[in-house]
């Protein structure tokens, strides 16, 4: 069995920790070490219970179908979070279905970080739709050991949730004449800001409640970018400038 694609880089440095050797690092390889941290703390125990080698891609690739089983659970919760109403066998059927679109089922099945990254992701906005919002920031700094991109959904989740408690905050407040007003209009704005302002003390302690967790991430990855805005991992020999013609 051979490695394809970038599992050319993933495999070789995966196989490292396995076996250990946690001080040499691919420069080609861009993404943090979650990957191979998970995939050590998984083999290595069924290594030792079966006394089997399991240092082969095939036993790296089901790393990722671990990660599969437990996003179709994770998606299946979200569901049952948002549509109460239906039952379960359908909903763990749109769970299945979902989890096998295209975009994730190709790396399913071959050691990449899609699934790892993807499960992490959605684990951190379950918890979050649970309102645990300090838990979920746990599986958000673990999904960043997967792909550092996923601060984009740390930020998203911890936006919508603040802006939502802004405008939960407002309806309160609103009079029945306001309460019609669009949320998302000048007019709305108009009415909000006052509001916003003289209760900022209550509105800056609930936004502080919900993004305890992810103020020392985001703290955190603005230093890391400071300190190298160029590349977050590897190096920058690793890439050639091309023109493309087209």
């Amino acid at each position: 069995m051979e490695p394809y694609m970038d599992e050319i880089f993933h495999f070789p440095q995966a196989v490292k920790y396995y076996k250990g050797i946690y001080k040499e690092w691919d420069p080609k390889i861009t993404t943090p070490p979650g990957l191979y941290l998970f995939t050590v703390g998984i083999l290595n125990p069924v290594s030792k219970i079966t006394n089997l080698d399991v240092d082969k891609l095939a036993c790296f690739r089901l790393v990722n179908l671990c990660f599969t089983i437990g996003t179709i659970y994770v998606v299946y919760r979200i569901l049952q979070h948002h549509h109460k109403e239906n039952e379960s066998r359908i909903l763990l059927l749109s769970s299945f279905n979902i989890t096998i679109f295209p975009v994730l089922y190709f790396f399913n099945f071959l050691y990449y970080t899609e699934c790892g990254s993807t499960f992490f992701v959605l684990l951190m906005y379950y918890w979050h739709l649970k309102k645990f919002y300090f838990a979920a920031s746990f599986p958000a700094v673990v999904a960043l050991l997967f792909r550092q991109t996923n601060i984009v959904w740390i930020f998203y989740i911890a936006a919508e949730e603040t802006l939502q408690t802004l405008f939960e905050f407002s309806k309160e407040s609103l009079s029945k004449k306001d309460k019609k007003l669009n949320f998302f209009s000048v007019s709305a704005f108009r009415v909000f800001i006052p509001l916003w302002m003289k209760n900022w003390k209550q509105i800056l302690q609930k936004i502080f409640e919900i993004n305890i967790g992810y103020i020392p991430i985001a703290i955190g990855c603005h230093g890391k970018v400071l300190k190298n805005l160029s590349e977050l991992c590897g190096k920058s020999t690793a890439f050639t400038k091309v023109s493309n013609a087209v």
